[in-house]
């Protein structure tokens, strides 16, 4: 059976994501903000689409993957918003990270239209939503997910199931996202220390790889640290620094301390201060390189 839906946003990973839907022969509308970046899509087949709210003219099915909270309310409640084209059993499926809030607050407007609502999103870097190896995050009710489930399936290698609340997919995204972030730090002061003590990082990161930590996470991101291979950004910093604040902000609505965080929030914004933004979010290591002296 061929898979017909709308995709809404085509950043890095949401073009990762409509090729590999084109690939498997999907029949697919596109909308971004910016045309532009919808242009290679259309010549390998998509249609494009002028507003949102005509995404759910072509199929019942929409996925969103944007940048934000702000693009994600904007693309579901503007003017020419997703659902000013719902209609009752349509289904959109939100892959942004946004904050959970943000969830449960369109969520309640998806409710008033009738249309199915499911928070999935993912873990992976673009490259792995190209080759359908995304870890996908799923919450909402169950009529929502059956009807998700097959979408999901071409998009990713497994999903994982999260409940009922959709705004639970987006706390498991948080978390997974500072712990990232946690493993990167933690990588780059080893690093660092091994340089210092006269051994080559890349001799500790294949001992750790194929021994204490066997992840994806540990092996991927210590490739780049080591080669330093920052630009371009799979994952702008910026965007890991935001996912930061949001997973900062709910922990704070519940009074959970965050001492980890916030010094990796610290890390991000010396980064920034050096002009790091555009670089990948693993920039932050160069920190541990730089503000430790060499004393051989």
């Amino acid at each position: 059976m061929t898979l017909k839906l709308s995709l809404i946003g085509l950043g890095n990973m949401g073009a990762a994501m409509a090729f590999n839907l084109l690939k498997q022969g999907a029949d697919l509308a596109v909308y971004n903000r910016s045309k532009d970046k919808a242009t290679p899509l259309v010549k390998a087949g998509a249609k494009l689409l002028n507003h949102p709210s005509e995404a759910f003219q072509h199929a019942p099915v929409v996925v969103s993957m944007l940048a934000n909270d702000q693009a994600l309310e904007d693309v579901v409640d503007g003017e020419e918003g997703l659902l000013k084209g719902a209609y009752s059993g349509c289904l959109h499926i939100s892959s942004s990270t946004v904050a959970p809030t943000t969830t449960e607050k369109l969520s309640l407007k998806h409710q008033e239209k009738a249309v199915h609502f499911v928070a999935a999103p993912v873990f992976g870097r673009p490259d792995a939503a190209a080759k359908q190896e995304l870890w996908i995050c799923m919450a909402g009710k169950e009529a929502a997910k059956k009807q998700a489930e097959p979408f999901l399936n071409k998009m990713g290698k497994k999903v994982y199931d999260f409940g009922e609340n959709p705004a639970s997919a987006n706390a498991v995204k948080l978390s997974g996202n500072f712990m990232i972030l946690s493993v990167i730090e933690m990588l780059a002061e080893a690093f660092a220390f091994m340089q210092r003590s006269g051994i080559h990082p890349e001799q500790l990161h294949t001992f750790l790889t194929e021994t204490l930590f066997p992840s994806p996470i540990f092996l991927n991101y210590g490739r780049l640290i080591i080669n330093q291979q920052f630009s371009p950004a799979a994952f702008k910093m910026t965007l890991g620094s935001k996912d930061l604040n949001l997973f900062l902000n709910a922990t704070k609505s519940l009074n959970i301390p965050t001492p980890l965080a916030q010094t990796i929030q610290k890390q991000l914004q010396i980064s920034f201060d050096k002009g790091r933004q555009e670089m990948d979010w693993s920039a932050i290591s160069l920190l541990a390189f730089e503000n430790s002296p060499d004393t051989k």
